[in-house]
């Protein structure tokens, strides 16, 4: 039996060697798994939550991995997104890979839903998407170009928990933002794409059932569904955090304005 031998220049496009990286709401799930994944690739990575402690928490857990920075910041704020990025810039130099994963879950019911309800869900992750997008750039064409991945979520294209209005058309925004900035920034050599994941085994779900248990919103729907999708489970976060460095490497050098299904298939079956 003759062992593999893999050409580690063959490989190389697939990691992110000498690049930084910001990773919004990285303090838990998602986002911590893809700062994980990132760093094993040889990235430099700004870890950015709300949470400024939990941030802080991350990275210096991930900090044997590589160089890691943890920051507090609101993307919903502009000023905290501009303070964010100018300390990324002072750290490291600059940012080369934007991960837009900040998100608001809260679940409404839609025809009570109250306007600050559906303010806050668009805040960040359609504002909190344009507002680090715009930093980025800002940075990126300094820097000769860069990749920005949108996380987005299947519910932009398919209903798939109900109600949940303003989270699906809040993604649904993400995916625009996506293709126009793809578009718009293509000639500055930086790419934008969206991930939109299926459901993930993160503290998200919990959080949701814990609030129906306490009078929230009762959530339905064909995601609710046990074996829902053709592969039947659900994804563990490491599975899309590969995703999104695919996108986000060179790897997929000629590719930008997509909206990457990792869903297991639960939309086309």
């Amino acid at each position: 039996m003759t062992d593999t031998i893999f050409d580690s220049a063959a490989l190389a496009p697939f990691t992110l060697t000498g690049k930084v990286a910001l990773i919004t709401g990285a303090a838990s799930g998602l986002g911590k798994a893809t700062a994980g994944l990132f760093l094993d690739v040889g990235a430099s990575v700004v870890i950015a939550d709300l949470n400024a402690e939990g941030a802080a928490a991350v990275a210096a857990e991930l900090a044997a991995k590589g160089p890691t920075l943890g920051i507090g910041m609101d993307v919903s704020d502009e000023a905290a997104v501009q303070a964010g990025f100018a300390t990324a810039a002072e750290r490291f130099g600059g940012v080369d890979v934007l991960v837009n994963n900040a998100a608001y879950r809260g679940k409404a019911n839609t025809m009570d839903m109250s306007v600050a309800e559906w303010d806050i869900m668009h805040a960040v992750c359609t504002r909190g998407s344009f507002l680090c997008l715009r930093e980025a750039v800002k940075q990126m064409r300094l820097r000769g170009g860069g990749s920005v991945v949108n996380v987005s979520s299947m519910s932009a294209q398919h209903p798939t928990i109900f109600p949940n209005m303003h989270y699906d058309s809040a993604k649904a925004g993400v995916d625009a933002i996506t293709r126009l900035a793809a578009v718009e920034f293509g000639k500055d050599g930086i790419r934008v794409n969206s991930v939109l994941p299926g459901g993930m085994a993160t503290p998200g779900p919990d959080k949701m059932r814990a609030a129906q248990a306490a009078g929230g919103a009762v959530i339905a729907g064909p995601a609710t569904i046990p074996g829902r999708n053709p592969m039947g489970r659900i994804a563990d976060p490491i599975e899309m955090a590969r995703a999104i460095l695919f996108l986000a490497s060179d790897a997929a050098s000629y590719i930008t304005g997509a909206e990457l299904l990792v869903d297991a298939g639960f939309t086309k079956g």
